[in-house]
């Protein structure tokens, strides 16, 4: 039930991807974390933007991951296509409501209110349990 830092969201989806390498430093403030390696590759990728827009110069990879900001680095990540609709009553106008439209309707999320399913809760964090069944269903292990 632990909170999935950025971080560690990253490196979650370098391992799912598989993706190639970069020398590329994207961050100025990922230097100390154990996940610079994947937080670089997600970037070189176009998978990761920074905390901080728009500089984007910063990833805060301690930083919780919200379920929004997961929504968008999956959708990324599986290069969906932005989804109009509006399954969730508590996404419209958010940021990532699109990218939020686009993993429900490739059946990654069902939201965050069973049974009745109408909410997404895009602020809150996202914990590790959470994130392993949305990867599951992403990546169909």
């Amino acid at each position: 039930t632990s909170a999935v830092t950025r971080g560690a969201m990253a490196a979650f989806l370098v391992r799912s991807l598989e993706l190639p390498g970069t020398k590329v430093d994207y961050f100025k403030d990922d230097g100390d974390s154990m996940f610079e390696r994947e937080i670089n590759i997600l970037a070189a990728a176009g998978i990761v933007k920074g905390c901080n827009p728009p500089g984007n110069d910063r990833f805060c990879p301690d930083s919780p991951t919200t379920r929004g900001a997961m929504a968008a680095m999956l959708s990324r990540a599986l290069d969906l296509d932005p989804a109009s609709g509006s399954r969730f009553v508590d996404d419209n106008g958010h940021v990532f409501e699109g990218d939020i439209e686009a993993i429900a309707a490739a059946g990654i999320t069902k939201g965050c209110n069973p049974p009745s399913n109408t909410k997404f809760c895009p602020n809150r964090v996202v914990t590790r349990e959470q994130l392993a069944s949305l990867l599951v269903r992403a990546f169909d292990y």
